[in-house]
């Protein structure tokens, strides 16, 4: 049997078994997008789900916007306390470190005493004066 006799024959028992069985026919009929709603117009009327979603997200828009606005918000807050503490600890470091370089310099200045101004060091002959250098 030929390709197009095979489809031919399929086609007609398939349109010949829908007309026959009712369920078909009905399901067809109730899930159409063409079919004369309660106006009379041939316009599909919405499921109840595009009718739920019809009146749900235009409400829902100002709200998550205003969520989004919050949010956004709040983590500024967040990120800019945080940067405070930061900058708070970053500067008891520094206090900690400078009061550590004060106690040093003391410390260093009492264990080394201050040379007398009237003595000299001594003088090197001319010709070893080149290796300070």
């Amino acid at each position: 049997m030929s390709l197009p006799l095979k489809l031919a024959l399929r086609t007609r028992w398939r349109s010949a078994a829908s007309t026959k069985h009712p369920l078909l026919n009905t399901r067809r009929a109730q899930y159409s997008t063409q079919t004369p709603n309660a106006t009379g117009s041939t316009r599909p009327s919405p499921s109840p789900h595009a009718h739920f979603y019809s009146d749900l997200v235009p409400g829902m828009v100002p709200v998550a916007l205003l969520g989004s606005a919050i949010y956004l918000g709040l983590r500024l807050f967040q990120s800019s306390l945080s940067h405070e503490k930061y900058l708070d600890e970053a500067r008891a470091r520094i206090d900690e470190l400078e009061a550590q370089i004060d106690a040093i310099r003391t410390q260093q200045a009492q264990a080394t005493p201050e040379p007398v101004s009237g003595t000299t060091s001594p003088e090197l002959p001319t010709s070893r004066r080149w290796w300070l250098w």
